[in-house]
């Protein structure tokens, strides 16, 4: 009798234990997903609306105000940002939405290499800057990297490649590597058809 009790008793604990595993388990498995919602999340807010920045007057940005950017280095319908390059600009991906001052005749999409709709406005693709820590920040203007220039977009579809009398303020957090870019003020175009 005392035997059967320790071998159920035994068969209970192992039970207990395998539960708490699959728990811990199911908990991971939880947060990977997560994880993984809020940074799709950031990439694929698709929402075109426009916000006051000082120094750019009103330029494009996600309904949460993340500043989107346009890239000299595309061609008009047509990514050619990819591999290291989408990481650090991300593209703005998912089913185009316009709010505020954006205009919705402007706003499209492309599909991108991967199969990706990626969203433009006046032809050109938008996308984001992973140095952005978020809204209302405008790390990425003016930026050579990649084989072009970064700019933040106005309402009217145009890069707006100069700072009006305000200025802006830029963080220190990019550098002149070539993963990052570079700041210019010579406001270089290249083929895109700007």
């Amino acid at each position: 009798m005392n035997v059967r009790l320790a071998v159920v008793g035994l068969g209970l604990a192992g039970l207990a234990l395998a539960a708490c595993g699959s728990t811990s388990s199911k908990t991971s498995s939880t947060s990977s997903t997560t994880k993984s919602s809020n940074a799709s999340t950031i990439s694929t807010g698709a929402t075109v609306a426009t916000s006051s920045s000082s120094g750019y007057g009103t330029i494009l940005t996600s309904k949460a105000g993340q500043t989107y950017y346009v890239f000299t280095g595309d061609t008009k319908g047509k990514s050619n940002c990819t591999g290291t390059c989408a990481k650090a600009w991300p593209p703005v991906t998912g089913s185009p939405t316009v709010s505020g001052g954006a205009s919705s005749k402007l706003v499209g999409s492309i599909t991108r290499s991967n199969g990706q709709k990626q969203v433009t406005y006046n032809g050109h693709p938008l996308y984001t800057f992973a140095s952005d820590g978020g809204p209302h920040q405008v790390n990425g203007e003016g930026i050579n990297a990649f084989g072009g220039y970064w700019y933040v977009i106005s309402p009217a579809g145009k890069p707006v490649t100069s700072s009006g009398s305000g200025g802006a303020t830029y963080s220190s957090t990019t550098s002149s590597s070539s993963s990052s870019g570079s700041k210019s003020s010579s406001g270089s175009k290249s083929s895109s058809g700007w």
